[in-house]
């Protein structure tokens, strides 16, 4: 049985998705974004689509397996905002099979239920990088780690490892369901950036402030208290990710000659 990175994502709302596309148009779009943001990537990332699950897999046990799926998440949540869908997920290290049984695929295994579990906890709307992923990348915080590298010197450490900080960041809050509407339960760990994939930090900043404008607005058409929330948690999160980016892309370009 391989071992590798298993992302799961739930389509947040997709029975009201498909009760208003009679015409099956955002279905289409829907899947337009995952076959773009699944194609092109330096390691081969297959997904099963049923109905509001996706379950993307990665082969690998090497640190490139993960930034591999947590750029394609990345990339997919990215487009899906622009469609107005929200997804949240988990991404999850550890044994599975995925296997073609005629026009079918069978995917299982332990990685697949660890994300399950995760995905399920979470209260807001994102993608975090279970403990079973977090463990194979001892200094995922130093490869992550934007704050202060705003310096064209410093940054030149940064450039070579882009892809890290632009798709994984620290959260410090991720936020968990609870018992009561009352109580919070936060996990401290790192999570998926909705991005364009455009390693720039120019696109890397205007591609999240696109992300959270679209939260925002999804935000304001949530049918109850505890559905806004779910969306300004991330908002609150994603801005200080953008900060850090803007921070980055006006010393980037103030640093350009001419």
């Amino acid at each position: 049985m391989p071992s590798g990175n298993v992302a799961l994502l739930d389509v947040l709302g997709f029975s009201a998705l498909v009760a208003a596309d009679a015409a099956g148009e955002r279905i289409e779009r829907y899947l337009g974004c995952l076959q773009r943001t699944t194609g092109g990537t330096t390691q081969p990332i297959d997904y099963v689509v049923f109905s509001d699950s996706i379950v993307l897999t990665v082969e690998g046990e090497g640190t490139e397996s993960l930034v591999a799926i947590a750029g394609a998440c990345s990339r997919l949540m990215g487009e899906l905002l622009t469609e107005h869908i929200a997804i949240r997920g988990a991404i999850a290290y550890g044994h599975f099979v995925r296997s073609a049984i005629g026009q079918s695929v069978f995917v299982a295994g332990r990685a697949v239920i660890d994300a399950h579990q995760f995905e399920q906890q979470q209260d807001w709307i994102g993608i975090m990088i279970a403990p079973s992923a977090r463990e194979r990348v001892p200094d995922l915080e130093q490869r992550c780690q934007l704050q202060g590298r705003t310096a064209v010197e410093a940054f030149r450490e940064v450039e070579p490892r882009m892809q890290w900080p632009a798709f994984v960041q620290h959260c410090y809050d991720i936020p968990f369901h609870t018992e009561t509407p009352f109580d919070t339960q936060t996990f401290n760990g790192f999570a998926v950036v909705p991005t364009s994939g455009l390693l720039e930090p120019v696109a890397l900043r205007d591609s999240i402030k696109a992300s959270i404008d679209r939260l925002e607005w999804l935000r304001a058409i949530a049918p109850t208290p505890g559905a806004q929330r779910k969306y300004q948690r991330t908002s609150h999160w994603l801005r200080e990710v953008h900060s850090m980016w803007h921070d980055v892309a006006f010393f980037r370009e103030q640093a350009r000659p001419g």
